[in-house]
């Protein structure tokens, strides 16, 4: 009699792609969703900021923290599809985390573009 146990089916090509493309987005799709819920939460405050016309410093900082991050996100996730198998990189997984990334940039760009222009220092700068 055969031992079942040790018998093991041949992994399709297809899964073997997608176990790896998992592998890579994976710890990013870990964190999309909270970023999502940041993204939300800064363009309801921009909003609020933009309609009332107070100061959002602290805002804006946070809201470009955040832009810099994601940002540097969708560079390497970019840097690493190029120095993949062609089946990898251009699997459903990437394409969907790429395109979650850039929605997540869009978003941003939105609530920065919502906020009060930054107020100009004496030398009629614009503060960083």
């Amino acid at each position: 009699m055969l031992d079942e146990s040790k018998r093991r089916r041949a992994v399709r090509p297809e899964v073997r792609v997608s176990q790896q493309a998992l592998g890579i987005v994976q710890p990013i799709n870990r964190r999309i969703g909270g970023w999502q819920l940041n993204v939300a939460r800064l363009i309801a405050l921009g909003r609020k900021a933009h309609s009332n016309g107070t100061s959002a410093e602290r805002l804006r900082a946070e809201t470009e923290a955040l832009f810099a991050e994601v940002h540097a996100e969708r560079r390497a996730l970019s840097e690493r599809q190029r120095n993949l198998p062609a089946a990898v990189a251009n699997s459903s997984r990437m394409i969907d985390t790429a395109r979650a990334l850039r929605s997540l940039s869009k978003g941003l760009e939105q609530a920065l573009e919502m906020l009060p222009p930054q107020p100009r220092d004496r030398g009629g700068e614009r503060r960083p």
